[in-house]
């Protein structure tokens, strides 16, 4: 498939998604990267060249069908990318990143420690929360929220460094942390860590979970949800910005079913749908009602193994399945080509890739046969079973095409086909030997993998201390977060990196495009390092 051009009308391209982080990983006192012209800048967005002379036009309101059902609204229990979507536009974090760098969002300046220990925010003075609280923000509710966020069952071990949050002024706001924690800054930027006002939280029960009316003080307000139906966002007239939203409102409408979506799109129904299939994206593109934005590597696709499950628990086995996959096949299947194959989730451009040169495990069925039977066939009379669902196109065809491939390699495998609530069940419980599955791009490589692998983590892979190299897989997992140096961080990722490939605690499929159809008198469309929308940026065209 040839290259979108940056200019094409009927499609907008930002290739933020890989080379963003390069300019994220360290960071001077006062907040500016450590190195910025030691990688490769962040290509920049392209913009809609049809707007009208005109230019914006205030009012109106915007139609966006979602890919799934709200899991909740409370932003510090939520784990649901498109909750995490309506939290981005009603709340706001200290800082957020703007072309691959910090930028300030709560926080108009911030300095850290020498000894990386002490985080201190000086924070804007006219930031509003929404009616009913209806009052300016100070430093003390900066302290309420990081409090009840670092409860049990909130943000995991993400907060756990964190020693204390105090109000050093009605405006300023210092952390200080048990001990370094390299990926703290950057982690200040996700959409879950926002500010939030007790007596919005207390009114609706205080505990986690039950703030589902969220109160921010972002550029929208909450208006109304009928769970199934749709949910409500107003412009919040007092917002301090110059993003003052041009949009009187956006209704969020759940179209869990792909074709669908884009059924209400071209027809009218819509003015916006999230999670456009690889398949419908010509459709969209070539429409003249419609036009596509495209955000490339905001998805990453694996095959996530559960290493402590016969037969996964044989390394043997993981590997010669990572030779069995062919990547490419499955990428020009699953997504028609908007993504590209991979074997780690940071693209080239990213200071976080590592070359994995020769080593890479490429389609190989002839190696995969080998290595099975160099281990003395350990899947003789043995059916893999591969777990999917039929929401997510990505995670369908990696499963279906893999129990083909798998078969070209002489291994015997099917899928267990899901509703999604029950495989995020059960990827959740570990109870999966494997399963095809997909995140969301993360801004810190602490926060794919220690998770994955760190027995203080969640563990998602089960990866033992009875595995190859587990030990010292912890060991630079532990580095990587106490370890303030770039340059040193990246060392310890890329031999981190180096035994993903040789032990296969997972084995990466793809990255793949954030693909979004808007209706062609939509404008203003922002992608930003991540996959949430910037409501706040678009308009309509009477």
């Amino acid at each position: 498939m040839a290259e979108d051009s940056a200019t094409d009308r009927r499609t907008f391209l930002s290739a933020v998604g890989g080379a963003a982080a390069a300019a994220m990983a360290g960071c001077t006192g006062d907040g500016t990267p450590t190195d910025p012209t030691s990688t490769t800048a962040p290509p920049s967005s392209s913009t809609d060249v049809s707007t009208p002379e005109g230019g914006p036009q205030p009012g109106g309101t915007l139609r966006v069908g979602f890919e799934s059902e709200l899991t909740g609204l409370d932003p510090h229990r939520t784990e649901s990318v498109v909750s995490w979507v309506v939290v981005f536009n009603v709340c706001e974090t200290l800082i957020t990143f703007e072309d691959g760098a910090p930028a300030g969002r709560l926080a108009t300046d911030w300095e850290i420690g020498e000894d990386g220990r002490t985080y201190t925010f000086t924070l804007t003075e006219d930031a509003r929360f929404h009616p009913p609280v209806d009052r300016g923000m100070t430093a003390e509710d900066v302290v309420y929220s990081f409090e009840r966020m670092n409860q049990d069952g909130a943000m995991g071990s993400d907060l756990a460094a964190v020693e204390a949050v105090e109000a050093t002024g009605e405006y300023e706001v210092t952390f200080t942390l048990a001990e370094t924690f390299a990926p703290f800054f950057n982690f200040l930027g996700r959409v879950p860590w926002v500010i939030v006002p007790e007596e919005a939280v207390e009114e609706q029960g205080g505990d986690l979970g039950e703030f589902q009316e969220p109160v921010g003080t972002g550029p929208f307000q909450f208006d109304e949800h009928e769970p199934g139906d749709h949910l409500t966002l107003t412009a919040f007239d007092d917002y301090r910005a110059d993003d003052v939203p041009l949009l009187d409102a956006v209704e969020i409408t759940p179209i869990p079913d792909a074709d669908s979506r884009v059924s209400a799109l071209r027809g009218g129904d819509v003015d916006m749908v999230r999670g456009v299939g690889g398949s419908d994206a010509d459709v969209v593109r070539n429409d003249a009602e419609t036009k596509l934005s495209r955000q490339r590597g905001t998805e990453w696709g694996q095959l996530h193994i559960n290493c402590s499950e016969p037969p996964w628990d044989d390394p043997a086995v993981r590997r010669a399945v990572a030779h069995a996959m062919d990547r490419g096949a499955i990428v020009d299947a699953a997504v028609s080509g908007y993504g590209q194959p991979a074997w780690q989730p940071y693209a080239e451009e990213s200071v976080w890739h590592y070359d994995l040169g020769d080593s890479r495990r490429t389609h190989d069925p002839e190696r995969a046969r080998q290595i099975l039977d160099d281990a003395g066939n350990p899947l003789e009379s043995e059916t893999l079973t591969i777990k999917t669902n039929t929401r997510y196109g990505l995670m369908e065809t990696t499963a279906e095409l893999l129990v083909a491939q798998l078969a070209q390699a002489g291994i015997d495998a099917e899928t267990e086909v899901l509703e999604w609530g029950t495989q995020l069940s059960d990827f959740v419980g570990g109870n999966f030997g494997a399963m095809a599955f997909s995140v969301p791009f993360k801004i810190d490589p602490d926060r794919h993998y220690y998770g994955f692998i760190h027995p203080e983590g969640t563990q998602f892979n089960h990866y033992g201390e009875d595995q190859p190299d587990a030990q010292r897989m912890y060991e630079l997992l532990e580095q990587g977060r106490s370890e303030t140096d770039r340059d040193e961080r990246v060392e310890i990722y890329s031999e981190f990196e180096k035994l993903v490939n040789e032990h296969c605690p997972w084995i990466s499929v793809a990255r793949a495009d954030g693909l979004a159809g808007l209706r062609a008198d939509v404008y203003g469309v922002q992608p930003w390092l991540l996959p949430y929308t910037r409501f706040w940026t678009m308009w309509t065209e009477d």
